[in-house]
């Protein structure tokens, strides 16, 4: 880029060789500004279309301390879908309840994705002595 000024410069303080100066002039407008614009305008076009292609996301909403059916009302309403990946007998709480769920509240997923709870269930052993 110096190079190509200098001489731009140079030969338009001398005033020679005005074909050259005009040249060296068009040369430079466009490998320094429309060559960077295209590639920023494509850039950018690409940019748009790939966010375009991702699928729409909701957020997941609280599901602790809720029971099974009123976790799967709230995911349908939030176009998400319920799981269960376990449950816990050893917790003192009323069984069917949610005490835990993967992917945590707040995070970003695609529409229908399933959301995993870990729900309390009645100790099958009876109470303890």
């Amino acid at each position: 880029m110096r190079f190509l000024l200098g001489v731009l410069v140079g030969y338009s303080m001398r005033g020679n060789k005005k074909l050259l100066i005009t040249v060296l002039a068009t040369a430079a407008f466009i490998v320094y500004i429309i060559l960077p614009a295209v590639a920023l305008l494509a850039l950018s076009l690409d940019i748009r279309r790939e966010r375009q292609s991702r699928p729409a996301q909701t957020r997941v909403p609280s599901l602790k301390g809720l029971s099974y059916e009123n976790a799967e009302a709230k995911l349908h309403t939030s176009n998400l879908n319920i799981k269960l990946l376990a449950t816990r007998c050893d917790l003192p709480l009323q069984p069917g309840l949610i005490v835990d769920q993967t992917p945590q509240p707040g995070e970003e997923v695609a529409y229908g994705y399933p959301v995993g709870v870990t729900i309390t269930k009645a100790d099958s052993h009876g109470p303890s002595p």
